[in-house]
C-alpha cells in the first residue's frame, strides 16, 4: 500500500509528461479507459453521419440520440444478487446523450469462508470495499463515469452519493443490504423493477 498515493503521481501538462515518484508505481487506467473508448466511439460514429446508438463495453455504456421510435434507450442495471438465472434486472433507466457504467461486487469475486473478496480495493486497506453490492453513474461523459462508479463504490452509500451530488452527477447505489439510494436526479428517469 506504500506505492498507492495519488499525490505521488506529477502531470506536466506543459511537457505531456507524467512522473511516478516512488519506485515500483504503476499507473493502471483500466478505470476509466473503457469509458473514454465509449466516448471516443460515439465521437466517431457522430463523424461518420450517425445520429444514434448504442455503444456498450462491459458495464460502461454511451447512448446518443433517441430510438427509431424517438424515445430514449432503455437500459437495464444487472441485480447483483441475482436470484433467477443471468441477467436479471434490478432497475431501468432512460438515457439520450448519456453515459452509464456500473461497478459491482458480482461479477470478479469469490467467496472465502463466508466471506466475498472482489476486485474493487479500498487503498485505505488494501480490502475488498465494503458497504456496496453496485453503483450506477450517470453523466455526460463515459470517462467520467467509469472512474466514478469505482471511487463511489469505495465511498459507501452515504459518502458516494454525496460525492456524486458534489460532483453534479447521478448515482444509483444498491448497499450491502441490498437497499437501492439514488441521487435525486434520477426521478422520473429510473424503475425499479417491482419484485426488489
Amino acid at each position: 500500500l506504500s506505492l498507492v498515493n495519488y499525490k505521488n503521481i506529477i502531470i506536466d501538462r506543459t511537457e505531456s509528461t507524467v512522473f511516478l515518484k516512488k519506485k515500483g508505481m504503476l499507473l493502471d487506467l483500466g478505470g476509466i479507459a473503457k469509458g473514454y473508448a465509449a466516448d471516443l466511439a460515439v465521437r466517431s460514429l457522430k463523424e461518420k453521419g450517425i445520429s444514434a446508438g448504442l455503444v456498450a463495453i462491459a458495464g460502461d455504456i454511451k447512448a446518443f440520440g433517441l430510438k427509431p421510435d424517438k424515445k430514449p434507450w432503455i437500459i437495464g442495471i444487472k441485480n447483483p444478487r441475482q436470484k433467477s438465472g443471468d441477467g436479471e434486472i434490478i432497475a431501468k433507466i432512460s438515457l439520450s446523450g448519456k453515459a452509464i457504467s456500473t461497478s459491482g461486487d458480482y461479477e470478479r469475486y469469490f467467496i472465502l469462508n463466508g466471506q466475498r473478496f472482489h476486485h474493487l480495493l479500498d487503498p485505505k486497506t488494501g480490502y475488498p470495499a465494503s458497504g456496496c453490492q453496485s453503483v450506477s453513474v450517470i453523466a455526460d461523459q463515459g470517462a467520467t463515469t467509469d472512474g466514478f462508479d469505482n471511487a463511489l463504490f469505495i465511498l459507501g452509500p452515504e459518502k458516494g452519493l454525496a460525492l456524486a451530488k458534489e460532483m453534479g452527477l447521478d448515482a444509483m447505489i444498491i448497499d450491502d443490504k441490498g437497499s437501492i439510494h439514488t441521487t435525486a436526479g434520477l426521478q422520473g428517469k429510473l424503475t425499479i423493477e417491482r419484485n426488489h
